[in-house]
């Protein structure tokens, strides 16, 4: 079992890990004038560089995702790194915040390049996707792409390791994540992106605080039954939501948590007590997490978060 790191550390023994395998492969590319790349499910030197490929065939691309969930088709897209990267790729799926408009395409085409299958889903009522959108859709709709990437088509079409299989959230995706993964569906890890204990919240906040918080952060561009519908679907799932209770259900799945020291749309407080249940829960492996100074959108860290998920990753894949 890997030892668990104190609230807000940087993870040092897995980035030293990391830098090691990074620095070994360098070396293997100079070595062989960087004419070919190995054949390695992670490649951490590869985040932030293009190296072209020889063939119109073998080159990064990406297609359109579309499934089923619960009946409604959720569309997206699907970034597939070059084929240098062999047959068992690690599998991402990242979650975007409330209404969608921060959005970390960006972190998405960094673990692309590094030899993730990276998968950006837009969940029901948002982005053009059928349904509504409410708190537990997209949890659910989180569950069903878990199945949808596991099936024997998916792995094939794309060359996933079934048993590497992470989920990024980002903000209310954080929330997302969390929950999904309580619900059971067998990932490696999850990585939560200054995440928003929307069930905590429910709990602490009035009706109106609730409404002014939502529509401030975007439900007008969200297709919807009205506000009192998607409050009455947080009234319904914020205890168990709530992410100390969520923690504690956890099983056999490795945490990662970023948080923005600055960040003023999310309490830091409320995360260092979640933090704490799941450092306490002895069902997960690995659990760690580190602050960076940014605000809640992690701008200007973003280079550095793709990194941490990267070592997070590798470590947890040992």
């Amino acid at each position: 079992m890997v030892s668990k790191n104190v609230f807000f550390s940087a993870g040092m023994i897995a980035r030293i890990k990391a830098s090691v395998r990074f620095s070994v492969t360098i070396l293997a590319m100079m070595m062989a004038g960087c004419s070919s790349t190995p054949d390695a499910a992670l490649r951490p030197d590869r985040l932030f560089s293009d190296e072209a490929v020889c063939t119109s065939e073998s080159v990064a691309d990406y297609d359109a995702l579309v499934f089923k969930s619960n009946g409604d088709e959720i569309y997206g897209q699907i970034l597939k790194p070059d084929s240098s990267f062999g047959e068992n790729r690690p599998c991402v799926l990242m979650f975007h915040g409330f209404a969608g408009f921060g959005r970390f395409d960006d972190i998405g085409q960094a673990l692309c390049r590094a030899g993730c299958v990276v998968l950006i889903p837009h969940h029901r009522g948002a982005w053009g996707s059928q349904g509504k959108y409410s708190v537990s859709n997209c949890v659910q709709d989180a569950v069903n792409l878990v199945r949808h990437v596991k099936s024997p088509e998916f792995q094939a079409k794309y060359h996933i390791d079934p048993n590497a299989v992470f989920l990024v959230g980002h903000s209310m995706g954080g929330n997302t994540v969390l929950n999904a993964a309580v619900e059971g569906p067998d990932v490696r890890g999850i990585v939560m992106l200054a995440p928003c204990d929307i069930g905590t919240m429910f709990r602490q906040m009035s009706k109106d605080e609730m409404r002014f918080f939502l529509v401030d952060n975007g439900l007008e561009v969200l297709r919807t039954d009205g506000f009192d519908a998607v409050y009455r679907d947080l009234a319904d799932h914020a205890p168990a939501y709530a992410f100390p209770n969520a923690a504690a259900k956890l099983k056999n799945v490795n945490l990662f948590l970023a948080t923005g020291e600055w960040d003023t749309c999310i309490s830091n407080d409320l995360l260092k007590g979640f933090y704490a249940v799941a450092q306490d829960n002895k069902s997960l492996p690995h659990c760690s997490s580190r602050s960076y100074q940014s605000k809640h959108g992690l701008m200007g860290v973003r280079t550095q978060v793709s990194r941490d998920i990267v070592d997070f990753m590798l470590t947890v894949m040992e």
